[in-house]
């Protein structure tokens, strides 16, 4: 899960930061003093969940969680106040939670958890490649262990509907290696390392194999590459001239991003 949590007071942000950190599901956390700091924020980086104060200077929390809506509608919403009495206007602007200081680990564990079991978590597959790579599935991450592993990942995203060879897989990971027995057979354990993970996530079936060839089914996936290609001006917001920074063979793609998005601007 990516959370974001707005508190105009510091020492607030620093507990909140202090009980979240606990959690492993949680990927990402991103706070601010400021409201419309975190409305710049959301319009650029996708945003799960957002925990917010009521009374702020400059922008209400109330007024806030619209605007958060109208970035997203999917950003699920959770008010943390010391005041009772907006618990009513909270359910006006569909609000997943309302939480009251002080509040124990215990309140905050039953607010993510709620959230993490809407529909909204059920059906994310979400892969991410700026400035490098991550994979989530239903709001959790995915562990693709070992270097190479998470590298081939990589590539069949990149590859997308045009689909990955085991020579041309060997070609990206092992330049300096000849295409032998040995180099293929550390090409298939590498392969089946990806879908090992991938099972353990419930998601074995991402991937296909035909005539050879190893394929994302990347219309089951939330890719903000693939948001990028189709003209998703919000995704496109997100590029900052870094696409899969891990990796020297994104360099062909990294600059056809940056004529797209960036063109004379950026030289």
């Amino acid at each position: 899960m990516n959370v974001i949590y707005v508190d105009d007071e510091r020492p607030a942000l620093e507990n909140f930061k202090f009980t979240v950190d606990k959690f492993s599901d949680v990927d990402s956390l991103v706070m601010f003093q400021d409201g419309e700091m975190a409305l710049e924020y959301a319009k650029l980086h996708r945003v799960d969940i957002a925990f917010l104060d009521m009374q702020m200077p400059g922008i209400h929390g109330l007024d806030l969680a619209v605007k958060l809506h109208e970035i997203d509608s999917e950003i699920m919403v959770v008010f943390v106040t010391a005041y009772s009495q907006y618990a009513l206007d909270a359910w006006d602007v569909e609000a997943a939670g309302y939480l009251l200081k002080p509040y124990m680990i215990e309140d905050i564990r039953k607010h993510l958890d709620k959230c993490e079991k809407s529909d909204k978590f059920a059906r994310d597959i979400v892969i991410e490649t700026i400035p490098s790579l991550s994979l989530t599935v239903k709001g959790k991450a995915v562990q693709l262990r070992g270097v190479k592993t998470r590298e081939l990942f990589a590539l069949l995203v990149e590859k997308g509907t045009s689909g990955l060879s085991p020579r041309e897989g060997i070609a990206y990971l092992w330049p300096d290696r000849p295409n032998e027995e040995n180099t293929q057979s550390l090409f298939r354990v590498t392969y089946k390392r990806v879908v090992d993970a991938l099972s353990e996530a419930g998601v074995e079936d991402l991937l296909t194999t035909s005539e050879n060839r190893r394929y994302l089914q990347t219309d089951r996936v939330d890719c903000d590459l693939y948001r990028i290609l189709a003209g998703d001006e919000r995704a496109a917001k997100k590029y900052n001239g870094v696409y899969l920074q891990e990796y020297s063979w994104s360099e062909e793609r990294n600059a056809q991003l940056h004529h797209m998005l960036m063109g004379d601007d950026a030289k």
